[in-house]
């Protein structure tokens, strides 16, 4: 807010803006000017009167080369122009003249006392910055230059809700600050750990978190998805598989072996007593910490860990103390299919992606494959590859197993036609090596046996890691950190512009006497009964572009359906062109690696068109929708802006509906094609057509299903959220005006008093809303 706003607001109690085409001031400015320009501006629109017929008035006027006013308008506008001209030449003798003459006026009683208190308030030395001090502002402007991590920026916005909180007298104001610090002190940031069985994935979390808290062996261990989080008190739950999942994994296991294996043991294993750990919803058990290895171990006796779906590990890690969330994944290799499903469910939710490789056996298929699924089809966007055990090569040989590492992977997207994608993965990962055992040892109080072996705990590559963790999640240039502080900051500021709006309103009632107080509740209650029936029909209106855009997202599932049987068809065709061609050049049918290679790339590449194509109709149903609305503001007065944020749907949803669709496992399906085209004939193409079809057809259900499943959620969750970001401007406009309601009310029922501290109780006002600009303007210029 500028000097000339402040001026009209505190001294005049009104807001105003030039609207006539002010005469310029004379530009050669002498000390005798700013006596005069005090005597103007200390005219009152209850005292100007007496000025404007005045022959010293209008020559005072003739010397500053304008006209002078003949009413209260053309007043106000030369006090504008003035007030603007004492800012461009302020210095402190200038200044110091202006004072001399409010003074000299108040002892001439031309001005009174609570004039005088206001003027010398706004033409304050520190208001002005004609004498420079150190502040806050100053603090943050310094950091202007340097991006600043995450947790700088964030303690510096729980100061600022803290001084704000200080300030305000607002019991919502109070509350709207404390959802703005629960937010930013709630949010999580995940990290999932990958690799083979036996890769050293927990012997390197162990060493992160300071403590043997998973179990680690030469044997794998975790045999479970493991989430640990931070809890004061140390606690583990164990959740089982439901019983839909569970007859996904016995259908599963008709196809696939080392399904089947796994199947027959748990049921020999457990018997009747299975129905009591598989139900309908999910059991599942508290269980204490130490007792925790006997449900996730593979080696543990009574094989609980076939029954185990994930673990929930709570625990008072200083390493767990910002809000990070560990996602221990099992084995890639390990033979239950849904357990993969689980993973990349939570991998594709996951901020950044740790996958450890043995050195001695890195580089698998199974590896290359993960990596490259999760960076092309998970929306992982950052990737840091372990090498774990590193202290048993030479460097010569890590150096060859990060260059193998690459080479394996342009292979493996050249078979899958990605070659383009080569550089996009190679500059998304990073490579740093690890000795897992010795980083434990340092870090668990046993570093001697790490130092008699030759490794310092900066050797041992815990502390790169955990530095690469720091600057990925907290770090300057950390994405989701970067998207919490300016949510954050997007909050502060919408309360911190409700609560301005409310002072200043509070400092224009405090101008007006008590008939005119009266007055204005009167026209306040009148307005209240219009704005009542128009809240009512624009909710109404919003209630029906709600329910408008849910029943559109049920018309999408058709469109899925759809999209999904084409789908199919073009599946079945790649695979039936490729045998074709097989046979046709090469006399022979094609490799179980291709067509492996050709029904899983077909699958993902099809899903994600799809959804493409779902995110497109729904947004363009969600944009027509904003701008429906935004119409309707429009139409009932809402003074909303040109553009607003609120209804842009576009911009709302553009970084959803990227992650989530591609976790089911295909190997079911993969398996029964590569079967099939295995003891195909080049006569006998038609059969492997129907065949291919039928299997496409029965597992393609549950991919429906899946996927149908999936979107309808996230639209859901999307459009509730949509819904409400476009209610938002009429809450705010309620919210006014029954806060604007108390204040008339308020001011009439103290009126006494305020009258008589009516110059501090302005002044006093006035600070708190420059404080607020203050602090506004730094938190936009927080970086």
């Amino acid at each position: 807010m500028s000097l000339a706003n402040d001026y009209f607001l505190l001294y005049h109690g009104i807001t105003f803006e030039q609207t006539l085409d002010a005469e310029t001031i004379k530009t050669e400015i002498d000390e005798e000017f700013f006596s005069i320009y005090a005597l103007i501006i200390s005219a009152t629109r209850k005292d100007y009167e007496k000025y404007l017929p005045l022959n010293s008035f209008i020559i005072l006027c003739e010397k500053l080369s304008v006209k002078a006013p003949t009413n209260i308008s053309e007043l106000n506008h030369l006090q504008h122009t003035i007030v603007e001209t004492i800012i461009n030449n302020k210095s402190k003798k200038n200044i110091d003249i202006l004072h001399e003459s409010f003074n000299y006026l108040k002892k001439e009683s031309i001005l009174n006392y609570e004039n005088y208190a206001k003027l010398i308030s706004l033409f304050e030395y520190q208001e002005l910055d004609i004498i420079e001090e150190a502040s806050s502002e100053e603090n943050i402007s310094s950091l202007e230059n340097n991006k600043s991590s995450f947790k700088e920026l964030k303690s510096i916005l729980e100061n600022i809700i803290n001084e704000l909180k200080i300030q305000t007298s607002n019991e919502k104001t109070v509350d709207d600050l404390d959802e703005v610090n629960k937010y930013l002190n709630t949010q999580k940031f995940s990290i999932g750990i990958t690799g083979v069985m036996n890769a050293g994935k927990s012997t390197m979390l162990n060493a992160l978190m300071g403590k043997e808290i998973l179990g680690s062996a030469v044997v794998p261990e975790t045999a479970n998805l493991t989430i640990v989080k931070h809890n004061p008190t140390e606690s583990a739950k164990v959740f089982y598989w439901n019983q839909d999942e569970w007859n996904r994994i016995e259908k599963s296991a008709l196809q696939l072996e080392s399904m089947r294996d796994y199947v027959n043991e748990t049921k020999k294993i457990f018997g009747d007593e299975l129905s009591s750990y598989i139900k309908k919803e999910s059991r599942f058990d508290e269980v204490d910490i130490k007792d925790l290895s006997s449900y996730t171990s593979a080696e543990a006796e009574g094989k609980k860990c076939n029954l185990v779906k994930y673990v929930e590990l709570g625990s008072n890690l200083d390493f767990l103390n910002d809000g990070i969330e560990i996602v221990d994944t099992p084995g890639l290799d390990d033979p239950v299919i849904q357990r993969e499903e689980i993973t990349k469910e939570y991998i594709s939710a996951c901020d950044m992606m740790l996958h450890l490789m043995n050195v001695s056996q890195s580089a698998t298929l199974k590896d290359i494959e993960f990596i490259i699924d999760a960076l092309l089809y998970q929306n992982i966007s950052k990737l840091l590859i372990v090498i774990t055990r590193a202290d048993t090569v030479s460097k010569e040989q890590l150096e060859e197993v990060i260059e193998y590492t690459k080479t394996s992977i342009k292979r493996q997207l050249k078979a899958q036609n990605k070659d383009s994608k080569l550089d996009y993965i190679l500059k998304t990962i990073k490579f740093i090596p690890i000795s897992g055992k010795m980083a434990l040892l340092h870090r668990t109080g046993r570093e001697k046996e790490a130092l008699d072996a030759g490794f310092t705990i900066e050797d041992t590559g815990i502390l790169e890691i955990e530095e690469y963790l720091n600057e990925t999640l907290f770090g300057s240039s950390s994405q989701k950190g970067e998207l919490i502080i300016q949510s954050g900051k997007s909050q502060l500021l919408k309360t911190i512009e409700k609560e301005s709006r409310s002072l200043n309103y509070e400092l224009k009632l405090l101008s007006k006497s008590k008939e005119e107080l009266n007055n204005e509740l009167e026209e306040f209650n009148k307005k209240k009964a219009v704005n009542s029936r128009m809240f009512t029909a624009m909710s109404e209106d919003i209630t029906y572009y709600k329910n408008d855009a849910n029943n559109y997202i049920e018309s999408l599932e058709s469109f899925l359906e759809s999209e999904l049987i084409d789908l199919q068809v073009v599946i079945k065709q790649r695979v039936i062109s490729d045998v074709r061609y097989s046979f046709e050049k090469t006399k022979k049918r094609p490799e179980n690696s291709r067509i492996k290679v050709i029904v899983e790339t077909a699958i993902k590449d099809g899903i994600i068109d799809v959804i493409r194509d779902y995110r497109y109709k729904f947004i363009k149903k969600s944009q027509t929708i904003g701008e429906q609305c935004e119409q309707k503001y429009h139409d009932f007065g809402f003074s909303i802006g040109h553009k607003n944020d609120n209804f842009d749907a576009r911009g709302f949803f553009q970084d959803d509906f990227k992650a989530g669709f591609l976790t089911s496992s295909n190997e079911v399906l993969i398996s029964q094609i590569v079967n099939a085209v295995s003891i195909s004939k080049v006569n006998k193409l038609t059969q492997l057509d129907i065949e291919i079809e039928s299997y496409i057809k029965n597992e393609f259900t549950s991919i429906e299903q899946d996927i149908k499943s999936k979107a309808k959620k996230v639209s859901k969750l999307l459009i509730e959220s949509f819904f409400q970001t476009l209610n938002a401007p009429l809450k705010t406009v309620e919210q006014k005006m029954i806060n604007d309601e108390k204040i008339i009310q308020n001011q009439i029922a103290s009126f006494e008093n305020n009258d008589k501290n009516r110059a501090k109780l302005s002044i006093d006002i006035h600070k708190k809303i420059k404080k607020l600009d203050s602090i506004n303007n730094n938190i936009k210029g927080l970086n």
